[in-house]
């Protein structure tokens, strides 16, 4: 046990000081290639010793072992890393940002009835309604400062549309715009188990582009970082918003009920299922919105999808309303994916 206890500390320090170290040192992308395949071959080597002491029976017959919690996270972030460069040969390339989701079946028992009205004043809204979601990035600049930092501009749009509501003309209730730019620091430094594989900064904009009284903005600077153990994620993403002024701010009150950013746990499950959970809110005001995300494989890459959403913030016109949703659907990019692991 205690050789077992040295080779996985040794594996850990390993992987982290080889790859802070060598950082400064890479010059090309040829360099960064070259210094994968040798720590991918340092790994095995020390898994395979970690075997022929642990289990001589099943090194013996050939049977490998469960890879560790480290190994595991390193290797998603090498195959996303691949992945990004890649796509970045391509100078057409666009590549999933968040979660694409379509979800035709979306009840919420408690629709904003209120600001229904603007659209019309003889039609209540219907609790049943499609809420779906498209999210791409597109690689502007990479390696912007040594041999790190990527820059990419990213474009998310979420609709809720009132789909089977055919006496008020089927309408779109709220839409939600959100271009950023971000820059994107591929990391591999590790502490008790835990990888910090991807830190963010980013300035996003965010609108349901409508006019007065119903226009709601506004623009935030945030920092995102993503920690990985195994098949556990936990993303801490706090954010500040830009101050606005009186005339100009839509929703002033908004971080009474939204708060200052978002954490979000995932576990990859069994035969590719995945949870999550996202909780954000302001706990001195006693407000708060969660979200759990369940999915599994179905066909061709297209996942089935279950969601569920309770509290405020869902969406800008209802940042201070309360959402109670269960939406059915299907989604495509996983979150443990090369693409995945974003909010």
């Amino acid at each position: 046990m205690v050789t077992r206890k040295l080779l996985f500390t040794g594996l850990a320090t390993f992987v982290s000081a080889t790859v802070l170290s060598q950082s400064a040192i890479a010059d090309s992308r040829e360099d960064i290639e070259a210094r994968i395949q040798a720590l991918n071959t340092e790994l095995y080597q020390l898994r395979q010793q970690l075997q022929q002491i642990e289990a001589p029976e099943d090194a013996a017959q050939g049977i490998e072992p469960a890879p560790l919690p480290v190994e595991v996270a390193l290797e998603d972030l090498s195959e996303r890393r691949q992945l990004e460069q890649e796509s970045s040969r391509n100078p057409f390339a666009i590549t999933t940002h968040r979660t694409n989701y379509l979800f035709p079946i979306s009840y919420n028992t408690n629709q904003n009835v209120e600001n229904f009205r603007s659209i019309t004043d003889d039609v209540q809204p219907d609790s049943g309604e499609v809420k779906f979601q498209f999210s791409a990035k597109f690689n502007l600049a990479e390696n912007v400062f040594g041999d790190i930092g990527d820059v990419y501009f990213a474009y998310t749009q979420r609709s809720w549309w009132q789909a089977y509501n055919t006496d008020a003309s089927s309408p779109f209730r709220e839409t939600n715009y959100e271009p950023e730019v971000f820059i994107d620091f591929d990391n591999a430094w590790s502490a008790l188990g835990w990888v910090n594989t991807r830190n963010r900064v980013s300035f996003i904009h965010q609108s349901n582009g409508r006019s007065d009284p119903l226009s709601r903005s506004w623009n935030r600077v945030y920092l995102e970082s993503t920690f990985q153990s195994g098949d556990w994620a936990l993303t801490l993403a706090p954010h500040w918003r830009v101050p606005e002024s009186d005339s100009d701010d839509d929703n002033p009150d908004i971080e009474r009920f939204v708060g200052y950013g978002d954490i979000r746990l995932a576990k990859r499950l069994q035969n590719n299922h995945e949870f999550a959970g996202q909780l954000r809110g302001n706990p001195s005001a006693g407000n708060y919105g969660t979200q759990i995300d369940y999915s599994w494989p179905a066909f061709n890459g297209v996942r089935t999808h279950v969601q569920y959403y309770y509290g405020y913030g869902e969406s800008m016109i209802d940042y201070n309303h309360r959402v109670h949703r269960l939406s059915l659907g299907f989604s495509l990019n996983p979150l443990f994916s090369a693409t995945g692991l974003n909010r």
